[in-house]
């Protein structure tokens, strides 16, 4: 009992430190946001694909970092319809870090698709994990979610049973 007990209480150790980390990340944005002077270009969004792509001017919405992709319209394009994957994963285990949201996201569903399972290691946006958990198993393959900071070494070298 008391060694379930143990890795309950580092599992949410794990995910306070992800936290944590989540305001550090925003302290850093807010400083890179009274420096930021880019200016915006008027541009179209190249229509390469078969399917249609945001056409700019697109509405400002900044977001402290590490941001909630579900708060974003448009929501970003993550699955990749028209690829089909060639097994080239199957029988494997893919871990990405950041896979809740952004390139992650991508990455876990298409190594997904290839035919692999995926462990999701992200910091604290419990409601993008879930987005991508769900797109994974969409593709047919199982996914865990686990919140921690991956800078922390204690969180990296836990072994993780679920």
């Amino acid at each position: 009992m008391a060694r379930a007990q143990s890795h309950e209480d580092r599992t949410e150790r794990y995910a306070a430190g992800g936290a944590e980390a989540a305001r550090d990340e925003r302290a850093i944005q807010a400083t890179i946001d009274k420096t930021d002077k880019i200016a915006r270009q008027d541009e179209k969004a190249p229509q390469t694909g078969a399917r249609k792509y945001p056409v700019p001017p697109l509405p400002e919405q900044h977001q402290a970092k590490p941001g909630s992709e579900a708060k974003l319209d448009p929501q970003p394009m993550f699955d990749a319809p028209y690829y089909k994957g060639s097994e080239k994963l199957k029988g494997k285990v893919a871990i990405v870090t950041g896979g809740d949201s952004g390139i992650g996201r991508s990455v876990a569903v298409l190594f997904a698709r290839e035919g692999a399972d995926v462990a999701i290691l992200y910091l604290d946006e419990h409601s993008d994990a879930k987005v991508t958990q769900a797109a994974v198993e969409k593709e047919g393959r199982k996914c865990i979610t686990i919140a921690g900071d991956v800078a922390e070494a204690a969180f990296v070298v836990t072994p993780w049973k679920k």
